[in-house]
């Protein structure tokens, strides 16, 4: 396993303008993170034109570009024009993943609070969408990687979108953090399987260094059962200073490895 770092992160700070992806990079450097994954929402500077510009930013830190994280929440929009909207949206960063040479790009299901909510309905929807993304993620080589968005949710459905398509393009980002506290440890397990690309979300730590709402020694043990070797990727969603939380969860994941 490797440790990669999310833009998302650092979104307070980006968001604010307080910090840009070159800082974020270098960051990452100086914590020995080995890769890093950026969200499509902070490249708001970078033109199609110039995403190479990006490219070589993580070259001159020595950091592996892992792949964009899009946000597309209207897979499972009853309005198709929404749903047409996303499908473009995926295609377009289908290309701009491809172009950087990045291999896994992260999507959604579509909204997983109203797949869980109203399956029988609204599954349809993302699937009509993902066969529509499939055919160039297959054509541009990069694997779609569906992330269990957001907090609080069930995450069995996006087992299900994986098996009704059987394609290695067609993958999982299993985020323990946004699984419901109450089944959290039972619903991970299952997703990895098909994991590509790992979230470890974190919030807050103890004096020991161990994040106090998840059992990191717990997902770190089902993990390496799946004997699962691509990167692990930090996303601190805490209320304190984010590089704070990034540094204690990098801590943490190095001392569990």
């Amino acid at each position: 396993m490797k440790v990669s770092c999310t833009s998302f992160s650092f979104n307070r700070d980006i968001t604010s303008g307080k910090k840009n992806l070159e800082t974020f990079f270098d960051i990452c450097k100086g914590l020995d993170i080995s890769g890093v994954e950026v969200w499509d929402e902070h490249t708001g500077g970078y033109t199609t034109e110039n995403f190479y510009q990006l490219k070589r930013m993580a070259n001159k830190y020595g950091l592996e570009l892992i792949t964009f994280a899009v946000n597309n929440h209207d897979f499972t929009s009853r309005d198709s024009s929404l749903r047409k909207l996303d499908i473009d949206k995926v295609n377009k960063w289908i290309e701009i993943t491809n172009l950087l040479e990045c291999k896994i790009l992260r999507v959604l299901p579509g909204d997983l609070i109203a797949l869980n909510k109203d399956k029988k309905n609204s599954l349809p929807f993302s699937l009509e969408c993902f066969e529509k993304c499939l055919d160039k993620a297959i054509k541009n080589n990069i694997v779609l990687a569906i992330e269990n968005c957001p907090k609080n949710t069930d995450p069995a459905v996006v087992v299900d979108i994986v098996k009704y398509f059987n394609s290695k393009y067609l993958m999982l980002c299993p985020d323990i953090g946004n699984i419901r506290a109450d089944i959290r440890y039972k619903a991970f397990e299952p997703l990895l399987p098909w994991a590509v690309h790992i979230h470890a979300k974190t919030y807050d730590f103890d004096r020991e260094g161990n994040e106090n709402s998840i059992d990191y020694h717990r997902v770190l043990r089902m993990i390496q059962k799946y004997n699962f070797k691509e990167y692990i990727s930090i996303e601190y969603e805490g209320e304190k200073d984010e590089l704070w939380g990034i540094k204690n969860s990098m801590s943490l994941l190095k001392h569990l490895m």
